[in-house]
């Protein structure tokens, strides 16, 4: 398996990756300069992009473009792709910016080739994920003592797609007469502390390229959620970063207010057809105001189209609440019920992304029964989040669930992050997936 990972990332990932920065570049001259650039000024541009795409092969290697597990998930493969090109943009322009006797200064071609070439890119990358993906499986063993990790088996079945496969199931009994594969997967538990002799032995696998994943770190992995089980205060100050993220923070509020201003003109917009079709349906306010916990605990009340019969309510809303109106069960579907929520955003109250906001006394009943389910509040609330895109939380085993998706986005909340969110609610939107 190590052996043809290495022929698959030169061949089919680097070799390809650099002949299609001279394919974008070629086609970029044909489209921008036709038959007006002559040999020496052609010859001057592929000398100067030669420069340029060495260090562009640099950036895909930090991004991890030329490793196999890159075509694990459609989403991080495209994603790690989109900032790769954004960073090499940002090189071209700074190589242009220090290179002021240059025959070219191709501004409006520098954009061209990052479209062209991008495009390019991504069709080779989604081809490549389409044919590799039975082709790259990866084995598993699941050590255990006593059975605690059996039931992870049946979450890496049902990801299968990821490429994983159980090869069997370990304990310390039978690791010494086990055959493991070479290059394989174990996942150990966290009790082996108290096991010197199996942990020497596990060891001593290390030499047969076995990689080794503690349980909760290929849980975070696999299910792009954190293992709630058995959390304590040092997980969180191992893995939650405190300190504010000044730039990320600065640089997600001017996109709220840009955004928000777009949204109010939408909501403004929306008004007068969605207060009539309320109307239609029931008696009440077209606006449903509610006060809703905040970062760190602050209150602040929330805007939204009623979507129910009746005011204001206490209690968890069900996917398929009788409550909901015909008009509240589109506003819903179509996230128009959010709208009124652009007054927040620009107000400060939330962000675009970010964990959903929930009414303080369900707030208060949640902190008896889940522990660390204040965490959440370490960041703004907002519109859409992680953890609204895969649950829809209205008992207490769902809100522990969403729990462990608002941790996962807390922990690696960022900019790639961020829109990553931001376009798979569109597209939820758009295929009417979600509430």
């Amino acid at each position: 398996m190590q052996g043809s990972k290495g022929l698959i990332k030169f061949w089919l990932i680097f070799v390809p990756v650099t002949a299609l920065f001279y394919v974008g570049l070629w086609l970029s001259i044909i489209f921008r300069y036709q038959d007006t650039l002559g040999h020496a000024s052609t010859a001057q541009l592929l000398q100067t992009f030669s420069y340029i795409f060495l260090l562009w092969l640099v950036v895909f290697f930090i991004h991890g473009l030329f490793e196999v597990g890159v075509f694990r998930r459609y989403t991080g493969m495209v994603f790690s792709l989109a900032s790769a090109m954004a960073v090499n943009v940002l090189i071209a322009v700074i190589y242009f910016y220090f290179q002021p006797n240059l025959i070219l200064t191709p501004r409006r071609f520098l954009l061209i080739d990052v479209i062209i070439t991008f495009i390019l890119l991504l069709v080779w990358y989604l081809l490549m994920k389409y044919f590799l993906q039975n082709k790259l499986v990866e084995g598993i063993y699941i050590f255990s003592f006593d059975g605690e990790l059996w039931e992870l088996e049946k979450e890496i079945l049902a990801h299968g797609y990821l490429g994983y496969k159980v090869l069997g199931r370990l304990t310390g009994g039978s690791l010494g007469e086990a055959k493991v594969e070479k290059n394989s997967i174990i996942i150990l538990p966290d009790n082996l502390h108290s096991t010197p002799q199996v942990s020497e032995q596990l060891y001593r696998l290390r030499t047969s390229g076995v990689i080794f994943y503690n349980h909760k770190d290929f849980y975070e992995l696999l299910l792009r959620r954190i293992y709630l089980s058995d959390l304590n205060e040092l997980w969180f100050l191992e893995n939650i970063d405190y300190q504010e993220k000044r730039f990320y923070n600065i640089g997600k509020r001017i996109v709220d207010i840009a955004l928000g201003f777009i949204g109010i003109f939408f909501f403004l917009l929306s008004y007068p057809f969605c207060a009539l079709a309320i109307k239609l349906n029931s008696a009440g306010p077209t606006l449903f105001v509610q006060e809703r916990v905040g970062k760190q605990g602050k209150l602040f009340k929330v805007y939204k189209y009623r979507s129910m019969s009746g005011g204001s309510t206490n209690t968890w809303t069900q996917v398929d609440d009788p409550r909901i109106t015909r008009a509240g069960k589109f506003l819903r579907k179509s996230r128009i019920d959010e709208w009124p929520q652009f007054i927040n955003l620009l107000l400060g109250h939330i962000s675009l992304v970010g964990p959903r906001p929930e009414q303080p006394h369900i707030v208060e009943q949640l902190k008896t029964q889940i522990p660390f389910y204040d965490e959440r509040h370490l960041v703004k609330p907002g519109i859409t989040g992680w953890a609204q895109l895969n649950i829809y939380a209205g008992s207490l085993e769902e809100s522990k669930l969403k729990l462990q998706y608002d941790l996962y986005y807390i922990k690696h909340r960022s900019f790639l992050f961020d829109l990553e969110i931001i376009l798979k609610t569109i597209y939820y939107i758009f295929t009417w997936q979600g509430r």
